[in-house]
């Protein structure tokens, strides 16, 4: 494949947080992330028609009301909670054997891995997303 390269600048916010990213083993390197973004933001841009349909297609499927998300979203916006219903305690039993290990177990406390975490900002899009279509 042949490449160019283009030259940019970032505020070094964005530097310091591009790089506690690669730190943390979710990208290779800054140039990595920001082809990254590049192409998601090119796809996005390239089709949102397919991206509403397929909210649209959630929310008549009742998809944003699945206890699994109410779940990982509540996790994510409160992390200190560990008083869960029963059928919560039923969700995060399903959750902690994810393949994707979305949630993990630390002594009695229940967390969310960096993949969980993830999943509830998408979860959380999503549903914000959904309220404009609305």
């Amino acid at each position: 494949m042949v490449t160019e390269i283009i030259p940019t600048k970032f505020p070094v916010q964005d530097v310091k947080e591009m790089d506690a990213l690669v730190k943390k083993g979710v990208f290779i390197s800054r140039s990595d992330l920001i082809r990254n973004a590049a192409r998601e933001k090119m796809r996005e841009v390239k089709s949102p028609n397919e991206f509403e349909h397929a909210v649209r297609v959630m929310a008549a499927k009742g998809d944003f009301s699945s206890l699994e998300g109410r779940t990982l979203a509540s996790l994510f916006l409160n992390p200190e909670k560990q008083g869960f219903n029963p059928a919560e305690k039923k969700a995060i039993s399903k959750l902690l054997r994810h393949p994707f290990k979305i949630l993990k177990k630390i002594g009695k406390k229940i967390a969310l891995t960096d993949n969980g975490q993830s999943v509830a900002r998408g979860y959380l899009k999503g549903l914000a997303f959904a309220q404009t279509l609305a």
